[in-house]
C-alpha cells in the first residue's frame, strides 16, 4: 500500500435524515443504542454519523470525496508513447552533407589524376627501355656484320663467335664509314680523328723489328702524326679556295667526298739515326692511306 494513502474516514452525510427510518440499532443486542447523550468521561464531544444499514435502496448522489485508491495507477491506462514524427533536415545539415560529399569524390577524383599520371610516366619509361633495347640490339647487330666482315666466319651462336681485335686487322673510322688495313710490318698503330675544321684523321707506328718505342711513334708526343688522311667534298674540288693550297694526293673518292693523303713536312726526331726509322714508317702509313682504304657498310 502507498504510503501516501490515508485509512478511509466517512464523513457525515449531508443528507437530512429521513424519519420514516427506524432508529439505530446496537449490533450486540439488536436495540436501539442507548448511547445517544454524551459521555461523561470524554472530555471532548465525539459526534458519530448515522449508522448506515442496507436497505436495498441505491444512494441518489455519487461519492465526491477521494478514495484510498487515487493514488494508485491503474496499469492498464498507462500512458501510451506518442509516436514522433520524422525530423525535418534543416538547410545547414543540407549543406554539410553537401560538402562532405564534395571532399569525398575530390578525394576520389585526385587519386584517379595520381594513378593517371603514373600509368602515363610507367608507359614513356618502358617505350624508351624498349627504344634503347632495339638501339642496342641495332648496334649489336653492326658489330656481329663488321667481325663477320673481316674474319670471314658466319656468326650463328655465341659459340662460334671468333677472337677479334679490330685494331689488329683494320681500323674503322665509323665517322666516316670507311676502313684502313693495317700493313702487316707495321706496329704500335695509333691515330688521332679531328673535324674541328676539315675532317682530318692521323697515323702513327713504327715498323716491326725496333727494339725499343721511338717517341715519333707516340701519338702523345707526336700529335702532327707521320701521316694523314683528309676528307673533303667534291664540290669544292683538290685546292683550298682560302690559301690556294692544295688538299694533298687524292687518294679515294666515295659519294660526295674525296680523299687526300699528307705526309709530315718536317722530321719528329732530332737524332738522326731515329730519323731513318721515322722515313721508314712514314713511307709504310703513306702505303696503307693510299692503297689500303676502302668503304664499307
Amino acid at each position: 500500500m502507498d504510503n501516501n494513502m490515508q485509512p478511509f474516514n466517512p464523513q457525515p452525510s449531508s443528507r437530512p435524515i429521513d424519519p420514516e427510518l427506524p432508529p439505530a440499532m446496537d449490533n450486540n443486542t439488536g436495540q436501539p443504542s442507548q448511547n445517544q447523550g454524551p459521555n461523561p468521561a470524554q472530555t471532548a464531544p465525539i459526534v458519530e454519523g448515522p449508522a448506515l444499514h442496507n436497505t436495498g435502496v441505491p444512494l441518489g448522489s455519487p461519492i465526491l470525496g477521494p478514495t484510498h485508491f487515487d493514488g494508485m495507477q491503474n496499469p492498464n491506462l498507462q500512458p501510451q508513447p506518442v509516436p514522433s514524427s520524422p525530423s525535418q533536415t534543416t538547410p545547414e545539415q543540407k549543406a554539410k552533407t553537401y560538402m562532405i560529399l564534395s571532399i569525398v569524390f575530390g578525394a576520389f577524383a585526385f587519386i584517379g589524376i595520381i594513378l593517371g599520371i603514373w600509368s602515363l610516366v610507367a608507359n614513356i619509361s618502358t617505350s624508351n627501355k624498349l627504344a634503347s633495347a632495339d638501339t642496342a640490339l641495332s648496334n649489336a647487330n653492326a658489330i656481329i656484320a663488321k667481325v663477320e666482315e673481316d674474319t670471314g666466319v658466319k656468326i650463328t651462336s655465341p659459340s662460334n663467335v671468333p677472337a677479334y681485335a679490330p685494331v689488329s686487322g683494320n681500323i674503322y673510322i665509323t665517322e666516316w664509314g670507311i676502313k684502313f688495313k693495317i700493313p702487316d710490318d707495321l706496329e704500335n698503330v695509333s691515330y688521332i680523328l679531328d673535324q674541328k675544321y676539315r675532317p682530318q684523321i692521323c697515323f702513327t707506328g713504327n715498323k716491326i723489328g725496333i727494339k725499343y718505342f721511338p717517341a715519333f711513334a707516340d701519338i702523345d708526343q707526336n700529335t702532327g702524326g707521320l701521316g694523314c688522311a683528309t676528307r673533303v667534298a667534291t664540290s669544292e674540288g683538290d685546292t683550298d679556295k682560302d690559301t690556294g693550297n692544295s688538299f694533298g694526293q687524292k687518294v679515294f673518292t666515295y659519294g660526295e667526298y674525296n680523299y687526300f693523303y699528307t705526309g709530315p713536312s718536317t722530321h719528329f726526331s732530332q737524332d738522326a739515326a731515329e730519323q731513318g726509322l721515322e722515313d721508314t714508317a712514314v713511307q709504310i702509313i703513306k702505303n696503307m692511306i693510299s692503297n689500303n682504304i676502302s668503304h664499307y657498310e
